[in-house]
This record gives structure tokens, C-alpha cells and sequence, in this order.
């Protein structure tokens, strides 16, 4: 007879213990898969804790094994003793917050009185689902979230809704001369990525692009399309930033019979642009393609922090 895998046991050492009220469980189970998907572990009461354990028992050894305590907050806990007494053990264990024990999530706009006012929240309510995981994936990262690139000044306009004119004549141009134009081929160079891009949409490579495409539109690309509207045309070496975490960058079609890359040399682009919409991800380690086609607003990029 087949034998099912042995369950783990909520006593071996996790990441985050969840800490949540009845109420809210589908919220905790959403967070819980997010992590894991990520690559951390969990203790979750619903996937963790048997039918006939002793309830206690078994939250008082996920609070001492996990590594740290992720609140979700809600009005409904609040009012929870047990929840209350979850919390308040990984704040005794970190009183200053210095490791970061106890992480504050809330899903709904209600109050956080005492002492979980002293620590910063993070809200998951009101946004997208792939917004909502890039904040938290983006909370429990350890270390400061100092973004890659500095934040530029707040712009006095929103961003462009239609294709964009880039600054600079296009100019066709060798590989090399162009890849000197735009900067190093690394993950924290927007044209670097958006070229990296192309050329696999060039050639049709499905196999590597989740290196350089967003986890939420991984399944919605059709490099065939973009290679049929593309191929005769190249990629500007000008990147336009609406803000410091969003990127556009213009492939030119039917560019005077010419494929390749260009130079930015000066004056107008009178070409029709296609844009390359690019987030910054820092927790996948720089940036990504999100969108192919017109610019898209940051609104409605799937971004790690929002920026007010």
C-alpha cells in the first residue's frame, strides 16, 4: 500500500511562525504559500498542527522554533488573546526590533494599539495580489531596503500613458559602441535587461526568460510577436524614469532596413517606439521586464515598495 510522505514536524526549525486568527485564515495560508514559494518555511496552525494536538503546546514550540513571528492584524485579532500571546513572546525575545522577530502585516485598515504601534507595519489590503507579494516578500528580506539607485526628485506630471518620444537621433551602430552607450550588461542597468530582453525575444528563448521578466507575467509572453514587430528595428540606448524604480526603454521598428542595436546621438526620434516597461526588484536582484508595448503606469507595475 502507498504510504503518504512523513509530515514535517511543527517543532523542527522554520523561518516565520504565523501567527493569525481564525477569521483570517485565508490570508494566512496566502502568506504562508507566498514564503514557501520563495523559499522559506513556515509554521502555519492550519498545514501544521494534528487533529487531537494539545493547541498550547504546539504554539508555544512553533513561537520557541521559528526563527521569527509574522503577524496578521486585523480587528478580529486584536481581539484574540491567543493572538495576543503569540506576538507579545517574539516581541519579548527582540524587545528593540533589533533582529527583527516580529514582522506586522495588516489586512484591513484598523488600529495597532501599544506596543505594536511602536513597530512598522506593512499593508497587504488595498493593492493588487502581485503588489501585495512584493510587499511582504520585500518586508521580511533582512537587511535594509535601500533601493539599488538613488530615488530621483518626485515628477510634477504622472507618467506617460501613450509611446514617449526618446531624446537622440537613433543612430545604427555596432554591438560594442552601443553596449558602451548604455552601460554595463549587469541586472542593475535597465538597458542592460531590456536588451537581454530582446534578443531572446529574437530568438524565441523561452528556456531563460524568467531571468529577466517579472514573476507575475511570467505565461503572458509572445516573443513571436515581439520578434515579428521588432526584428528590423533596435533597441535605444535612452532610458526614461518616470520614478526611481520604474524604467522605459524604446525598441525603434523599421529602422532604414537596418537590425541591431542603436546610438543615442542627438535630436529627435521620429520612429515609432515601442516601449519595454522595466520594474526594480531588489529581491530578485535588480531589474525586470514587465510589459511590452506601450509604457505602462507605475500603478500598475507589480512594485516592492509603493512610492507615495
Amino acid at each position: 500500500m502507498h504510504q503518504p510522505p512523513p509530515k514535517e514536524s511543527a517543532s523542527a526549525a522554520r523561518d516565520f511562525f504565523i501567527s493569525y486568527t481564525g477569521s483570517d485564515s485565508r490570508w494566512a495560508e496566502w502568506t504562508a504559500w507566498q514564503l514557501e514559494e520563495a523559499g522559506y518555511t513556515t509554521i502555519l496552525q492550519a498545514w501544521d498542527f494534528d487533529a487531537g494536538s494539545h493547541f498550547v503546546a504546539q504554539m508555544h514550540r512553533a513561537t520557541q522554533t521559528a526563527g521569527r513571528t509574522l503577524v496578521i492584524l486585523s480587528s478580529a485579532y486584536l481581539n484574540s488573546s491567543y493572538g495576543e500571546v503569540e506576538w507579545q513572546e517574539a516581541w519579548r525575545n527582540d524587545p528593540l526590533g533589533d533582529q527583527r522577530k516580529l514582522l506586522i502585516f495588516r489586512i484591513e485598515s484598523c488600529p495597532r494599539p501599544g506596543l505594536l504601534g511602536q513597530l512598522v507595519s506593512e499593508d497587504l489590503f488595498g493593492v493588487t495580489e502581485e503588489a501585495a507579494r512584493s510587499r511582504l516578500l520585500g518586508a521580511v528580506r533582512r537587511g535594509r531596503c535601500k533601493p539599488v539607485l538613488p530615488p530621483e526628485f518626485p515628477p510634477l506630471q504622472e507618467a506617460p500613458v501613450n509611446a514617449a518620444p526618446f531624446p537622440g537621433r537613433l543612430v545604427p551602430a555596432p554591438v560594442g559602441k552601443t553596449l558602451t552607450a548604455g552601460g554595463p550588461l549587469t541586472p542593475d542597468n535597465p538597458f542592460a535587461v531590456a536588451l537581454t530582453f530582446w534578443h531572446m525575444a529574437l530568438d524565441g528563448d523561452y528556456t531563460n526568460l524568467h531571468t529577466v521578466i517579472t514573476p507575475e507575467s511570467q505565461g503572458c509572453w509572445n516573443l513571436s510577436e515581439i520578434r515579428h514587430k521588432t526584428a528590423s528595428g533596435g533597441i535605444t540606448t535612452g532610458v526614461m524614469k518616470p520614478c526611481y524604480d520604474i524604467a522605459y526603454v524604446g525598441i525603434v521598428s523599421e529602422v532604414e532596413g537596418e537590425s541591431g542595436t542603436l546610438v543615442v546621438a542627438g535630436g529627435l526620434v521620429p520612429q515609432e517606439v515601442r516601449i519595454v516597461s522595466l520594474v526594480l526588484r531588489p529581491e530578485l536582484d535588480g531589474w525586470r521586464v514587465h510589459h511590452f508595448g506601450l509604457p505602462q503606469d507605475p500603478s500598475a507595475m507589480p512594485r516592492t515598495w509603493s512610492v507615495g
